[in-house]
């Protein structure tokens, strides 16, 4: 049986802000990338160093690499500081377990208590999780932590910012699994893949210090807004295949709400709608993968739904669940190829019933009407 660690005492706050970094590089990203070959982690720690921590704001990372054991370091200007009197620093830890993403929010939280904590996940992503690790213990293996295991591990922490330095985590599904399960007010995140480069964390880091006043929306806005700086110019403006979006999780409910009176009526009226659905689902389709995935863009589908459909109660529900997308998006950032065909938040919606993945049905929010909508469609579609 999983053992969490307590989320331990309420300490008084001594900063404004605490910086988290939950860097699992134990797999295929710990490698140089780029044009200029670049080793990607330690790029990202030394943009760390070089604003290091401050009276106001307070910075760590948990770091596994390929080789070797994993480091919990706190930045200073120019050094990493080992946390030597954590079990987390020097030992092979598995980045898939939520226990060790506990003890890394549980430490951090009373060495250096903050207002406001952002805490950014480093690895692959995909609506399902957030971080794998391929050397799960000494003996060897693998795991991933999972998005229902992120919420486990935060449980009793109020997280301000969660932000997701990673692919395919900008969806409909996550956000709301956030929103029921987290004291969190903002998730950043891609809808798609996003390239090596990532977030700026030099940049970043060095906004908070400059105004460790901010508040939790703003933050959240800053790290939208200093991502697009960075990739929208050289020599990073190729890598074409980014996006990012800051969601407001408070708001999500209220949209999973309206998406559900939206798949109501479809359903119902799934006899006639059947090819509205399915040209929607056609046109909300966007590159680099996202078919393949079964994710399609959620604006554009339910803008294609209303537009489409020749029922008046359809057309308003659509309208309704727009107007409440846009209150849950609350910066953007979309770059070349994508910019036309993203509007933020994705949301699953395969063509087929095998294709949808064994673990969608676990979701909060499938359960909340989507589910019976892909379900009804597929059987009307012939691709159950």
């Amino acid at each position: 049986m999983m053992v969490l660690p307590n989320a331990g005492a309420q300490h008084q706050a001594q900063h404004k802000w605490l910086f988290l970094l939950y860097l699992d590089a134990d797999n295929s990203l710990d490698v140089n990338a780029g044009a200029h070959n670049v080793p990607v982690v330690q790029s990202d720690l030394d943009e760390l160093m070089s604003v290091g921590s401050t009276a106001d704001v307070t910075a760590y990372a948990l770091v596994d690499r390929f080789d070797g054991p994993a480091n919990l370091f706190k930045f200073n200007k120019g050094s990493m500081e080992e946390m030597k009197d954590s079990w987390l620093n020097g030992n092979e830890v598995n980045m898939g377990d939520p226990a060790t993403l506990r003890s890394f929010v549980q430490y951090t939280f009373a060495a250096s208590p903050a207002d406001h904590t952002m805490l950014i996940f480093w690895d692959h992503g995909s609506p399902l999780s957030v971080a794998s690790d391929d050397h799960a213990t000494a003996a060897g293996g693998s795991d991933r932590l999972t998005q229902s295991e992120v919420v486990l591990a935060l449980t009793g922490f109020k997280i301000d910012v969660i932000g997701a330095d990673e692919c395919n985590v900008g969806h409909m599904e996550v956000a709301y699994e956030y929103a029921m399960g987290i004291n969190a007010d903002y998730l950043v995140a891609a809808e798609t893949y996003t390239g090596w480069r990532g977030f700026p964390y030099d940049a970043v880091l060095r906004e908070l210090t400059k105004d460790p006043s901010m508040t939790s929306r703003e933050a959240a806005v800053m790290l939208v807004d200093q991502t697009q700086l960075l990739l929208d110019k050289p020599p990073y403006s190729g890598e074409r295949i980014n996006s990012h979006a800051a969601f407001e999780l408070a708001k999500a409910p209220a949209l999973a709400g309206s998406l559900k009176r939206l798949a109501d009526l479809l359903v119902a009226d799934m006899g006639n709608s059947t090819q509205v659905v399915s040209r929607a689902r056609g046109v909300a389709q966007y590159c680099y993968g996202a078919n393949a995935m079964g994710v399609v863009d959620l604006q554009t589908f339910v803008q294609e739904i209303g537009a489409k459909s020749g029922s008046q109660a359809i057309k308003a529900a659509a309208a309704t669940a727009l107007a409440n997308l846009d209150s849950v998006i609350v910066a953007l950032h979309a770059t070349g190829s994508t910019d036309h065909m993203l509007a933020g938040l994705g949301i699953g919606f395969p063509d087929h019933s095998w294709e949808m993945p064994s673990y969608y049905p676990g979701f909060a929010f499938a359960k909340q009407g989507w589910l019976n909508l892909l379900q009804a469609y597929w059987a009307a579609h012939g691709s159950v």
